[in-house]
């Protein structure tokens, strides 16, 4: 029990700051709904995994590097006069579950270099669209 309160005091002390961080003002009418903003947060943190959300801290970098990809690819491609194309590729992925596809769908398709189009959750694969092969891209998958 002990090591599951803890966790969960953590989740709620952040929420709760980060709820009057993002509201900006500090009355009693903001303490209490950070304070239910804050316990809803953190019951529903008891009833879903956080596996998917652990990959998530990868993609500000990928952005940036696959910004510069892409920008590097129009560049070579306007210098030779060629297109570069991109290739679907696929990948395997195990997801349990519509919630945890939903978000690894939404984070992993911030990336400019490759982005999901499909998932086939009975093979556990997902069809994945790259301008130009690099599979740091893919993450979070």
């Amino acid at each position: 029990m002990r090591h599951m309160l803890l966790p969960r005091l953590a989740s709620w002390i952040a929420l709760f700051w980060f709820w009057l961080l993002i509201v900006g003002e500090w009355n009693g009418e903001q303490l209490v709904a950070a304070a239910v903003a804050a316990s809803v947060g953190s019951a529903f943190g008891l009833y879903w995994s956080f596996s998917p959300v652990r990959g998530a801290w990868s993609v500000p970098i990928a952005i940036v590097v696959d910004f510069a990809l892409i920008m590097w690819a129009l560049v070579r491609s306007a210098l030779r006069r060629e297109i570069v194309r991109g290739a679907f590729v696929r990948r395997r992925c195990q997801i349990d579950g519509a919630d945890a596809r939903a978000w690894i769908g939404l984070v992993a398709s911030y990336s400019p270099n490759a982005y999901p189009v499909g998932f086939d959750t009975d093979r556990d694969v997902v069809l994945m669209h790259d301008l130009i092969r690099r599979r740091a891209s893919e993450r979070p998958l």
